[in-house]
């Protein structure tokens, strides 16, 4: 009786944490904007013409966009980072940067020449190819990421985020050279009876709020850097450009 009060117990908690999340699902999605950002066209839609998901998730930063741009084209694994939670990105994809263990503090010169083609890598073997760039203006690169000026010297940073899946996308196939895990996924979700439909489950309950509280900090760190006022807990970190 009492394995039985517990295990009803359980199932209330996870039923409440479920409905909370579905309520909070939609702001999830939508986080910052304003108006009809999250819903208007931008550059990059045709890329997935009709994806599963999107994100579009928004931030205001007191720069103007050419003082933003130079971070956002510097972005990658084993390049600048992605400014977020980089022991969440070192644990999950082992990732380094160009500064080290941690998301560049400074613009790199010899990062900055980025063209259409060339990809960014993401980390765990994933590569987004840069299908547009128009410099302090968008940059398509997997997510799209668009700056508007506003008054006052001020930048709208606005990054839209549409797929099929991060687990489940994976159905899609993998390239020959990508990792051994990788691979094994898709092969999973290809052969195994009910693989692709938990696969996308894991997509909604777990990848998708891991995304969004991975690219809020990328969003904030953007913030942070343009404005120098990030110091990364310390205050002489945040160097001058060169």
């Amino acid at each position: 009786m009492a394995n039985r009060t517990k295990l009803l117990v359980m199932g209330g908690v996870v039923a409440v944490k479920v409905a909370a999340y579905l309520v909070w699902r939609p702001v999830m999605l939508r986080w910052g904007t304003q108006g009809e950002e999250a819903v208007e066209p931008l550059p990059g839609d045709d890329q997935v013409p009709r994806p599963a998901f999107q994100s579009t998730r928004a931030i205001t930063i007191d720069a103007p966009p050419e003082s933003v741009w130079p971070w956002i084209v510097q972005m990658g694994i084993y390049r600048a980072g992605f400014y977020t939670h980089d022991r969440v990105e070192r644990a999950m994809f082992h990732a380094r940067y160009v500064e080290g263990k941690h998301s560049a503090t400074r613009i790199h010169p010899e990062l900055q020449d980025l063209k259409v083609g060339e990809l960014v890598p993401y980390g765990g073997g994933v590569n987004a190819t840069v299908a547009e760039i128009e410099p302090n203006r968008h940059l398509v690169a997997g997510e799209a990421f668009v700056l508007r000026p506003l008054p006052g010297n001020r930048t709208r940073l606005i990054v839209r985020c549409r797929g099929m899946g991060y687990i489940s996308g994976a159905a899609q196939g993998a390239a020959a050279d990508a990792p051994a895990l990788t691979r094994a996924i898709v092969f999973a979700l290809h052969r195994v009876p009910g693989a692709l439909l938990l696969a996308r489950g894991i997509d909604f309950l777990v990848a998708d709020p891991l995304h969004h509280y991975m690219e809020v900090g990328m969003l904030r760190g953007i913030k942070e850097r343009a404005e120098g006022t990030y110091d990364g807990g310390d205050a002489g970190v945040l160097r001058p450009s060169p």
